[in-house]
């Protein structure tokens, strides 16, 4: 074991060298001694040590300071640190230690079995800190590669919905029948929206999860594209709460987002007529709401979403249900669509995003 001393004392150096020899028995010790912490720091360098022991006060700087001019990485990893003192505070036994030493003696207190003991408890709590790190850098490791793999995977899904929703729209634009057509680009749609959840999963940095105000921008967007609306007819802004949904809750959310906001655009604003849309979110009492607010042509009074007809609005019960939450509509007219479900974290701010024309 090589032993570094850094203290002014030549005297308690040739004791402290007197005594561990004394107590380490056969063990080969190998000593250097140097008298301040400038020199104590270039042996530091240039001895390597396995065990330093440093006098707290020292002619050109405070033990504290030295430890200070030592790496971090250098006092967990490679040196056991014990602090000799002749002040018999708690305060700066403390302090030491906070410092990045790892034991602290009293130099009244020295005895051969008290340095042995020690040189021994510091050197296993460095041993034991190197361990926790190798251990932390393995599993950090393991865990960037499951990340990869999960990214890899979600990649992999998006391109696959892609894949069936291009196939969908194929159909569709090649089916003769209006009715048919319609179904299946509703279907299209909806294949998308879960594509884009699966698109933000992998261009995440942690796959914490889904950003919703960032995904109902993405769905609205690309349900504009989808059915041509002229942005300059019809705008569309999102003013959404920060929230993170995990994949078991974007996907049913967004899902119904969609399903609303194509409702809208079918039947809102035929014949030309102008207006805008409006998606919200917020928080209130434990539970996340979103409204999808419009001021087309309303809907009919002899509509009963109690017990829908039409295959979106039976989704969008089922899915409300699945969210654990509820689905309302607040008003006809101007139509106001309501899904409301408990919150899984908390929102710091609103967040806004607009369309072209919004």
């Amino acid at each position: 074991m090589k032993i570094l001393i850094v203290d002014d004392s030549k005297a308690d150096r040739m004791l402290c060298r007197i005594l561990l020899e004394e107590s380490r028995g056969t063990e080969l010790l190998e000593f250097l001694e140097v008298g301040d912490g400038t020199r104590g720091l270039e042996a530091c360098r240039e001895f390597s040590p396995d065990c330093v022991l440093i006098d707290y006060r020292l002619p050109d700087m405070t033990g504290l300071e030295f430890l200070e001019h030592i790496p971090q990485e250098s006092q967990d990893d490679r040196f056991a640190i014990v602090m000799l003192t002749g002040l018999g505070s708690g305060m700066v036994a403390a302090a030491a230690l906070k410092a990045g030493a790892h034991e602290y003696i009293m130099k009244d207190h020295l005895t051969a079995e008290a340095l042995r003991l020690s040189v021994e408890k510091a050197t296993t709590r460095r041993d034991l800190i190197r361990s926790l790190k190798g251990e932390r850098d393995r599993l950090a490791s393991l865990l960037g590669e499951k990340e990869i793999l999960l990214k890899e995977v979600h990649h992999r899904v998006k391109n696959n919905l892609a894949v069936i929703a291009s196939l969908l729209n194929l159909q569709a634009s090649t089916c003769v029948n209006a009715q048919v057509a319609g179904a299946l680009r509703a279907s299209q749609h909806r294949v998308e929206s879960m594509a884009l959840i699966h698109e933000q999963l992998y261009a995440t940095a942690d796959l914490a999860g889904v950003d919703l105000g960032k995904h109902v921008t993405m769905l609205a967007t690309s349900l504009f594209h989808s059915y041509g609306i002229d942005p300059e007819r019809v705008s569309w802004t999102v003013a959404m709460e920060p929230v993170e949904l995990g994949l078991d809750q974007a996907i049913p959310a967004g899902l119904i987002l969609g399903e609303l906001i194509s409702n809208v655009l079918k039947h809102g604003f035929p014949e030309g007529r102008r207006g805008s849309i409006a998606i919200t979110g917020t928080r209130r009492s434990g539970q996340i709401e979103l409204t999808v607010n419009d001021n087309g042509v309303g809907v009919s009074n002899e509509v009963d979403f109690a017990k829908p007809k039409s295959l979106g609005m039976q989704i969008v019960k089922i899915l409300a249900r699945q969210l654990k939450g509820t689905f309302e509509v607040a008003h006809r007219n101007p139509a106001t669509f309501k899904i409301s479900f408990p919150e899984a974290k908390n929102g710091e701010q609103i967040v806004q995003s607009a369309g072209s024309g919004g």
